[in-house]
């Protein structure tokens, strides 16, 4: 296919939802090109094996930040999804919805939570029901089948602590202690390539290219008419006569529109690139969740990480297999509490996430016993960069998060860390607890301490946000309606025009997002 009416560029999270929606109209033809292979390996469909997933370069980009001045030069490894799906095939399946207080803060026309709310019930399907749940949508949402004895102590610790419990954290009611919720179908993961996609693959007229690295968006004038990309060793060109549509995710859509020429003249100037658009702020006001983690050694109950070896794996296996049943079912975390650091009365602004397992790396279960508390503040406010170094997409870009480079997510990080170590102390988790190995006791209850333990030990959320932000002024990357300032026939459609994140994990925004923009784009056709 030489021609479209629409190219989506990037078949992740969002590229997904926007070609199956785009392509239920049968007059239109769309081409979606992702730079990874198809979602095939049996691990992307184990909700479990989502650890293993971190390390596999077929898989990621397996990027890293620059060196973090705040945190002692540390880069932060940045998993990222390359592959059908993108990240929602690597993920831990966490479904979170957004709170109103999330979209407020994107301050744009158009993206209301009265307008949004229904697009949330709309994208899913979840078989209890509930206020404001769908049960009639393509993604299929799923409690755990297992309710681990350790996660049901994590929450009535909440509740001794003045957390109340919350029968669902994706109903009316965001504040509270609840357990997490799964893009799970059954037994296997149910994110947008394998729920979106997949059905509509079967249409005529929708063609999607894997392997195709996309080099740049080719304009005349300052209209998108199509992108060339690589595959196999070879360019090609593909034209869009409708429009071109990024949906490449917080690192790759900016340094796309970069190298394309849209972005600071400055910066294109040294990438040898002309400018087809000046817009300073693509690749700016990056956004990213900053985690801590506190973990306990445990005695008296078996956690996950036993089952992780030996005859319990075999159990396991022959659990998942015959009865879609146990740990294999499990993915980054049990349960979580969303809360304000600043009162009952206050906006929420952290999410603590517990697991009844432990971690000796990232994706590596410990062997002694163990369970896990982290931690994040949402939105903070430290703002990074993500910068093409030269104008080849093949080249990674300078991702440069700057975390805790401002002084509320300092104190805040203290705070989060002060109550995930009270909550350890309430009975109903001390009763397992063996003491704390990380950061462990000879890490005081002091800021500096724990400032300390963070440069040295926080990571990313991998919740990115703003690098192609939206909103009603000039100098926001793209409009209300999601089209790229200073062009005409392209748009972005990810996790980049987020203002900020929500509060907890981003999945579920991003469908929402993208259902949200594909609908516009219908519309204008």
């Amino acid at each position: 296919m030489l021609e479209a009416d629409y190219v989506i560029v990037g078949g992740g999270a969002a590229g997904c939802v926007v070609a199956a929606r785009l392509s239920e109209d049968p007059k239109v033809r769309v081409l979606l090109l992702e730079a990874g292979p198809r979602d095939w390996h049996p691990w992307i469909h184990v909700p479990a094996a989502c650890l293993f997933l971190q390390h596999d370069a077929r898989f990621n980009w397996l990027d890293a930040s620059e060196p973090q001045s705040t945190l002692d030069g540390r880069r932060v490894k940045i998993p990222q999804g390359k592959m059908l799906g993108g990240s929602g095939s690597l993920n831990g399946m966490l479904h979170v919805r957004p709170q109103p207080e999330d979209i407020a803060d994107w301050n744009t026309r158009g993206w209301d939570w009265e307008t949004l709310e229904p697009i949330l019930a709309k994208a899913e399907s979840y078989a209890p029901g509930g206020p404001g749940r769908g049960q009639q949508g393509i993604l299929t949402v799923s409690d755990f089948s297992d309710t681990h004895p350790l996660t049901r102590a994590f929450i009535e610790a909440c509740t001794t602590a003045g957390i109340p419990a919350n029968p669902d954290m994706n109903g009316p009611v965001r504040r509270g202690a609840s357990p997490f919720q799964q893009a799970r179908k059954g037994r296997f993961r149910s994110q947008t390539a394998q729920s979106y996609l997949r059905a509509a693959r079967k249409r005529p007229n929708l063609q999607v290219q894997t392997g195709a690295q996309v080099t740049r968006v080719v304009f005349d004038g300052r209209r998108a008419v199509g992108v060339r990309f690589r595959r196999g060793g070879t360019e090609h060109d593909v034209r869009a006569s409708r429009e071109v549509v990024l949906c490449a995710g917080a690192m790759r859509s900016p340094q796309l529109l970069q190298v394309s020429g849209i972005g600071d003249p400055a910066h294109l100037a040294k990438l040898g690139v002309p400018v087809v658009a000046s817009s300073p702020a693509v690749g700016r006001d990056m956004r990213d969740h900053f985690l801590l983690r506190v973990a306990h050694r445990v005695g008296g109950i078996a956690t996950i990480n036993e089952r992780t070896r030996g005859l319990s794996v075999v159990r396991e296996v022959l659990r998942y297999v015959f009865k879609g049943e146990g740990m294999l079912t499990m993915g980054a975390g049990a349960a979580a509490a969303i809360l304000s650091l600043d009162g009952e009365t206050a906006i929420p602004n952290v999410q603590i996430s517990f697991a009844p397992g432990s971690f000796s790396g990232p994706g590596t279960l410990e062997r002694e016993p163990g369970m896990t508390i982290g931690a994040w503040l949402s939105p903070g406010e430290s703002r990074g960069t993500v910068m093409a170094v030269d104008a080849d997409t093949a080249t990674a870009p300078a991702i440069d998060p700057r975390y805790l480079s401002a002084e509320s997510d300092r104190q805040g990080i203290v705070a989060c860390i002060r109550l995930i170590r009270s909550l350890f102390e309430e009975p109903a988790l001390a009763r397992w607890s063996r003491g704390e190995t990380l950061p462990g006791p000879e890490t005081p209850d002091d800021a500096e301490a724990i400032l300390a333990f963070a440069r040295d030990r926080g990571a990313s959320g991998y919740h990115f946000a703003g690098t192609c932000r939206m909103g009603d002024d000039a100098a926001s990357v793209v409009d209300g309606a999601l089209r790229v300032r200073g062009t005409e026939g392209l748009r972005v459609v990810d996790a980049s025009v987020m203002p900020t994140p929500p509060i907890g994990n981003a999945h579920a925004t991003v469908v929402m997002l993208a259902e949200r923009g594909a609908s516009l784009i219908a519309a204008r056709s």
